[in-house]
């Protein structure tokens, strides 16, 4: 314990700070690059960064245990912004470039923090695992229970998994790499949507029932109650589209009403174009306005305008009600839908996130040529595959133009994709799909694509396993958490 008392006297305050609690927080983890730990805690009042390679409790007063020994302490004395005091509001930071070291890449170092003179305030525990840019690594704990599609939220304690878990929530705490079941969630169907509220509730809306087909059950679920209230859509609906809108309503497209594979024009009558707006206010949905195509597995994204952009998907041609795969996209603004903008390449399960740049990218997806089932009426007969390029979408004054980008190493359908910020995102995983009366071939994919910004894929690091509709969140430290998508494991992307 000398060596802590020896570092705190180094430290430039002399004054007696109030105990109060002392946050610590860490930015980054790539080797040969900068990472950044932040301290919050009482002004003025001195502090030491404590690391180890092992943990242990050990007691230094009735103020302060560490979950750490203080075995090199004296090298923490040494460090640049290891030592210091907090400045007037109570914060400091601490830079080190990660050396690319074997022995660092395959350990996990334990970091916490000490303030007060006297001594009285200790911080909460973060372990650090490095990892080589544009690489996956999992995490040090797995999820509890599988993650099948639904959402997480983050909140100051974590990042919650709602309603992919069954009627069970499980939240991830990024600090320890750890998973913990969280109570009681609301289980989506398949082909389900689930939405983030203004207010931190999730909306769940449809998917596939246990009878096997769409459903009007909704729900909102409060992560701070763990209840859920029950609703009723006015149309059930699975392979819908949601989202949020700038007045704090959700938009709700399209999708399946009814499911039957067995006879081509029963299933084209399942194909709708209706929409309607769920009120957080009155917990009510109401009527929306009419799409001029019908679509189902289509994408809806919320841009940085505003707006809300429905693109793709399977859709039917009016008048003659043959069934095809969507080119068109539609922006939703002030409560009607825009002109039509037309991409290249027709596409359904595809992919799509708004960028930072006011861009929205959709990736991949599947194309489905209906020629010969239209001839035969015999579904053995349609052509489907996966398409590897990109189309961004840019907001014009008569509904916004694309263009196209090539070079995914792989068509993916169902992959996951998320914005990395200053216009770049990065895309895991899917189905990689052909069909035609040669066979079938499915392969689920581990691979992942960087788009950056000036329109470019490029390949980035493989995840460990293969997913198809992960779960993708931004991490407080600017890393990509991936669950879900079929194996019970999640992994952590370093940009």
């Amino acid at each position: 314990m000398k060596h802590i008392l020896t570092g705190l006297a180094l430290a430039a305050a002399a004054s007696v700070a109030t105990a109060g609690d002392l946050e610590l927080s860490l930015h980054g983890g790539a080797v040969n690059q900068t990472t950044t730990l932040s301290f919050d805690g009482d002004a003025n009042a001195p502090y030491m960064l404590l690391f180890d390679i092992q943990e242990s409790a050990v007691y230094v007063n009735p103020n302060v245990t560490l979950a750490i020994a203080p075995t090199f302490a004296s090298i923490s004395a040494l460090v640049p912004g290891f030592v210091g005091t907090l400045d007037g509001q109570g914060s400091a930071q601490s830079s080190v470039i990660l050396p690319n070291d074997p022995f660092l890449l395959a350990t996990t170092v334990s970091f916490q923090a000490v303030s007060g003179n006297p001594l009285d305030s200790v911080s909460n525990l973060i372990r650090l695992t490095a990892a080589t840019a544009g690489t996956f690594e999992p995490t040090l704990d797995a999820p509890d229970l599988p993650i099948i599609e639904g959402t997480a939220a983050a909140g100051d304690d974590g990042v919650m998994f709602i309603g992919g878990s069954g009627p069970v929530a499980q939240r991830y705490d990024p600090n320890l790499e750890e998973w913990s079941l969280s109570g009681a969630a609301f289980s989506i169907g398949a082909l389900g949507q689930s939405t983030a509220l203004a207010d931190g509730r999730i909306l769940f809306t449809g998917g596939i029932g246990l009878n096997g087909q769409p459903t009007t059950a909704a729900a909102v679920y409060d992560p701070q109650t763990q209840l859920s209230t029950t609703i009723t859509m006015n149309q059930s609906r699975a392979g819908h589209g949601a989202s949020l809108l700038p007045d704090g309503r959700v938009l709700i497209t399209g999708g399946f009403k009814s499911l039957d594979l067995t006879d081509l024009l029963t299933f084209l009558t399942g194909v709708q174009g209706d929409t309607e707006l769920f009120d957080p206010n009155t917990g009510t949905f109401a009527a929306g306005p009419t799409m001029l195509e019908p679509r189902a597995l289509h994408t809806s994204t919320t841009t940085s305008s505003g707006g809300v952009l429905i693109a793709g998907g399977l859709t039917i041609i009016p008048i003659i009600s043959i069934p095809t795969v969507s080119n068109t996209s539609y922006l939703f603004n002030n409560g009607s839908f825009g002109l039509p903008s037309f991409f290249a390449g027709a596409r359904m399960m595809h992919s799509a996130c708004a960028l930072d740049n006011g861009d929205v990218l959709l990736a991949g997806g599947l194309s489905i040529d209906f020629s010969q089932v239209i001839q035969s009426g015999d579904l053995t007969q349609l052509v489907i595959g996966t398409l590897d390029d990109g189309q961004v979408y840019s907001s014009g004054i008569f509904g916004g133009s694309y263009s196209t980008v090539n070079g995914m190493a792989s068509g993916r359908a169902g992959a996951g994709v998320i914005s990395l910020g200053g216009g770049d995102a990065l895309i895991v995983g899917g189905l990689d799909v052909s069909l035609s009366t040669g066979g079938v071939n499915v392969g689920a994919l581990s691979s992942a694509d960087l788009y950056t910004g000036g329109g470019t894929f490029s390949p980035t690091g493989s995840m460990a396993e293969a997913r198809t509709f992960p779960v993708l969140t931004a991490l407080p430290d600017g890393t990509v958490l991936v669950a879900g998508g079929g194996p019970v494991s999640a992994e952590v992307y370093q940009p």
